[in-house]
């Protein structure tokens, strides 16, 4: 800008017409500085809140996997042993078959029944070989994986009876005994047969 001169040097309605423009400039310039400044620190502040947010979260999701681990190494030891127990009742139930079988071929000829409760005591035999393979519940296995196992066993049998309940034959209410005798294959020795 310039500024007309005048007697004593430059006009001075001028220079204050200048000077008033200046600060009129470099007051909206602050103002808009300052307007920037609170912006963006309002922004810091939320930025800052969600990263508390995100860390509390953090904490909250690291405890709950934490937990979930110890939840997953639970029921990995308490599926084991249950597996064992089963395992062993399994056993006892075989153990148990194969003393009555003894004693029906003891007492009876051999026929073409008892021929195919033979087999069925090798079946017994073979599935409680492959069941005495999974690890013991004290080892720890990174390929354990009790239902995948029992599902790869049912797909290997066929099953013939839709119906089949499993439970039912792995807990049954009657002694072996009386299942025997319901069979057909263990005779009283009052029932004439």
């Amino acid at each position: 800008m310039k500024f007309s001169s005048v007697k004593n040097g430059y006009s001075p309605s001028e220079v204050e017409d200048y000077i008033k423009r200046i600060r009129t400039v470099y007051d909206e310039t602050l103002i808009a500085q300052r307007d920037r400044i609170f912006l963006l620190k309002d922004k810091l502040d939320k930025a800052e809140s969600k990263l508390a947010e995100y860390e509390a979260r953090k904490e909250k999701i690291s405890k709950a996997i934490e937990s979930a681990l110890a939840k997953a190494d639970e029921i990995e030891s308490l599926t084991r042993k249950k597996m064992a127990d089963e395992l062993a009742a399994l056993r006892k139930f075989h153990r148990q078959w194969v003393a009555h079988y003894a004693e029906i071929l003891r007492r009876y000829p051999l026929d073409d029944t008892l021929s195919r409760t033979n087999e069925v005591d090798k079946a017994m035999a073979r599935i409680l070989g492959e069941a005495d393979a999974t690890p013991p519940p004290t080892m720890k296995s990174d390929t354990f994986d009790p239902v995948g196992m029992v599902e790869k066993h049912l797909a290997a049998e066929e099953v013939k009876d839709e119906n089949f309940d499993y439970n039912a034959a792995m807990h049954p209410d009657e002694g072996l005994g009386e299942i025997l005798k319901e069979l057909g294959i263990l005779f009283n020795d009052n029932s004439g047969k």
